[in-house]
């Protein structure tokens, strides 16, 4: 179909308009993971024009999870995607494209079959090494996306359909000065403030608390002093890099990896090229005779036109005009060319340098290719062991010993907190998903052998469980007295900003009043809403208060040094006429979010006006049904 419509497709307007449009088409394969008599329910449909089944659902799932898995370097299940929000997105993209596809159906818009094929001979990811549209390269994609050259089509087909209806819709979409203008003033307005620090350090005549008021604090803050939950027992885990030595790849499977991922493993030839451009063909045919002659080339070319050569750098031949590119790359390391003709005048080239176009060599890349291929393989005989330490499980065989059994690692845990961390404080080595398993399983039995997000699974049977009690006040009695003393510092910090905060409002000066009780004033740099200046004193927090005062206000604040006054000096304004490369990115920022909230619009237009039946639970069935 490709080849023979690709002649009739070579218009400059086209290619043009496919510069403009929206691609987002990702092609992502793995085996089934549902077998199911379902495969044509109906998930989303819309009227009579657009059914989004089972199947359809299953077959992006797939192409995900392989795309993930090979991207993460390890097995991602269904129930762990969908976990993350990743098929409920499947699902909301297919019906947004079917309110787009039924949309652009009732308004008459379709698009020529010859503009969607120009398209994908555009593809970057089919094209060869000399960025060319493979023919090889499309049908492997169509071999691991599991579609007919005609299904690949029909989806490109529909995705822009659905870019020129959005492009229609938003292509043009510029934010309104005035809202720009606000917005910049809002987020570009600076303020600075004097400002009075007082130190809780500073504060030393609080005491020492007596039994009492200690036994007090001890109870009032018992939070503070709690010895966690600790739980005991064991955690069996498997991962697929346990599996891959039982894993065997052939040579045939490694040979039909390396062709097919040959242009990822090439580099093509390279040169530095530098060179004149001139109208006068006299004027280059003396360069070049200079050149020849043994005149280095800039010289040659400063002799002839009084300038510079242009250096092009490293470049590949597609890089080159392809009036001169052959010409080019057919001259040695070090020469220069005959006067070249190209619309632009006449070239004289010097090549300095000639990298040489490299390949990887299967022996090179081999370990990688058997170990990717292997791993995909080591997660299903993973899958398989799964299946059987289950098995087991069910039969009533100890953990222990059916972990020993399958030679699957087992970490015994005598005590363990939710940080992971023993009664010692030490980390006992294990991620914070399996902690969280041991914390959710239930004591007595092994809980569910269950998928983690590395790609590994995990059991966990807990022991015993202590449960969280107050340490007693003899056990944290230091760290009780060095709380309850940074608490009355603090406290007392505050009540001297406050007293300094009176004084100002009563018309002190900063200056003086910091004096007086041997503190330091400081004037703040110009600061954002938000941010503050911490150098000289000012929390995002308190900026945050200063924002809305009027000048010579105060306001006060914490920091982790101690209690802050703070008076309101000046007022910076924005200037956008000062800042115009500022204002035109704040406008493009706006505008894009304008455009995204308009798409929502859209859609929930669309939604109201068309007939979209859903069925969610469909799809959740089929990503509960692929648990372990």
């Amino acid at each position: 179909m490709l080849s023979s419509i690709r002649k009739q497709t070579r218009s400059w307007l086209m290619k043009a308009l496919f510069g403009l449009l929206i691609a987002a088409f990702a092609v992502w394969g793995i085996g089934d993971v549902f077998r199911t008599n379902q495969a044509a329910a109906p998930i989303v449909r819309i009227g009579d024009d657009f059914i989004y089944s089972q199947a359809d659902f299953d077959r992006e799932l797939r192409l995900s999870l392989q795309r993930l898995s090979q991207v993460q370097g390890m097995q991602v299940s269904p129930a762990l995607f969908a976990q993350f929000g990743g098929a409920q997105r499947l699902v909301d993209q297919a019906e947004d494209k079917g309110l787009l596809q039924v949309y652009g159906a009732k308004l008459g818009f379709d698009l020529p079959l010859q503009a969607v094929v120009q398209y994908i001979e555009s593809d970057p990811d089919l094209a060869n090494q000399a960025g060319r549209f493979d023919r090889a390269r499309f049908e492997y994609v169509l071999r691991q996306s599991g579609q007919s050259e005609e299904q690949y089509v029909a989806d490109i087909r529909a995705q822009m359909r659905a870019s020129y209806i959005l492009s229609a819709l938003t292509g043009a979409m510029t934010a309104p000065q005035v809202l720009t203008d606000a917005v910049f003033h809002y987020s570009q307005e600076q303020r600075t403030a004097e400002t009075v620090l007082v130190p809780t350090a500073s504060i030393t005549d609080v005491g020492i608390p007596d039994e009492t008021a200690l036994a007090a604090w001890h109870e009032a803050q018992s939070a503070r002093y709690q010895a966690p939950e600790l739980r005991s027992g064991t955690l069996v885990q498997m991962v697929p890099s346990d599996f891959i030595a039982d894993v065997a790849v052939s040579e045939d499977e490694i040979q039909a990896e390396y062709q097919a991922r040959l242009a990822e493993f090439s580099t093509p030839e390279t040169r530095s090229v530098e060179q004149v451009v001139v109208q006068d063909p006299e004027i280059a045919a003396k360069i070049v005779a200079a050149a020849r002659s043994g005149t280095a080339f800039a010289q040659a070319v400063r002799d002839a036109t009084q300038g510079e050569p242009v250096s092009l750098g490293q470049v590949t031949k597609e890089q080159l005009p392809g009036d001169i590119a052959d010409a080019v790359f057919a001259l040695s390391e070090g020469s220069v060319s005959d006067p070249l003709s190209s619309p632009f005048g006449v070239h004289v080239v010097h090549v300095p340098t000639v990298t040489p176009a490299t390949t990887r060599t299967l022996g090179e890349v081999e370990g990688e290719l058997r170990n990717g291929l292997a791993l995909g393989r080591a997660a299903d005989a993973m899958e398989s062991v799964r299946a059987q330490l289950e098995d087991e499980l069910a039969a009533g065989v100890a953990l222990t010993e059916a972990a020993q059994k399958l030679q699957l690692r087992t970490d015994t845990f005598a005590a363990i907190d939710a940080s992971g961390q023993d009664r010692a404080g030490a980390n006992l080595g294990l991620s914070p998903e399996a902690v969280a398993l041991i914390f959710e399983t239930a004591p007595g039995e092994p809980g569910y052998v269950s998928a983690l997000s590395d790609g590994s699974y995990a059991v966990a049977q807990v022991d015993e469980i202590i449960p969280p009690a107050l340490k007693p006040l003899a056990e944290v009695r230091d760290q009780a007295i060095a709380d309850w003393t940074a608490a009355q510092q603090r406290d007392r910090a505050k009540q001297v900003a406050e007293e300094i905060a009176e004084k100002l409002k009563t018309g002190g000066a900063v200056k003086a009043e910091a004096e007086a009780r041997g503190l330091v004033a400081k004037e703040t740099k110009p600061f954002y809403r938000g941010e503050g200046d911490a150098e000289n004193n000012v929390t995002p927090a308190l900026a945050e208060a200063l924002f809305k005062l009027k000048v010579g206000e105060i306001s006060t604040g914490e920091s982790e040094s101690g209690a802050i006054v703070a008076r309101l000096a000046t007022i910076v304004s924005a200037d956008p006429e000062s800042q115009p490369d500022e204002v035109k990115r704040l406008s493009e920022r706006v505008s894009q979010t304008l455009s995204g909230d308009l798409r929502q619009h859209f859609y929930d237009a669309l939604k109201a006006e068309l007939p979209v039946e859903r069925d969610d639970t469909i799809w959740q069935r089929a990503i509960k049904s692929s648990e372990p």
